[in-house]
């Protein structure tokens, strides 16, 4: 197994985690929208160490650039979870990538250091209730 999987994880939660379901507009309303691909949003503290699998992933968005931010941290996620013995996750793609660093939701959206299973639970409030 490789060393990133969990980073990828991370990424692709914390980057679609943001959707905040009492927020109509988008791309306030936050989700999976490559926002986290921005300084100010990679900075937020919830997010310390994910810059490092952001650079894991810019080789591929170099060599692949008609694909967005948001769909490729989704398929790092997925493949993460294959790598690592998981099921073969389905991918529909088409997400759309927030074009300038002010789309970037606010910083708080997401719990701070906790565990993966720790921040699906605390913010589920804004997602799906």
């Amino acid at each position: 197994m490789r060393p990133f999987p969990l980073k990828q994880l991370r990424l692709a939660w914390h980057d679609a985690g943001m959707y905040n379901k009492n927020i109509e507009e988008w791309p306030l309303r936050g989700g999976a929208n490559g926002s986290l691909r921005f300084e100010i949003e990679i900075k937020h503290a919830a997010n310390a160490g994910l810059v490092n699998a952001l650079k894991l992933l810019q080789p591929f968005k170099d060599k692949y650039s008609g694909v967005t931010y948001a769909d490729l941290f989704q398929l790092a996620s997925a493949t993460a979870v294959e790598e690592a013995g998981g099921p073969k996750i389905p991918i529909k793609y088409g997400r759309v990538d927030v074009s300038e660093p002010e789309q970037c939701p606010e910083e708080g959206r997401l719990p701070g250091k906790l565990t993966v299973k720790e921040e699906i639970s605390k913010s589920k409030q804004n997602k799906f209730e």
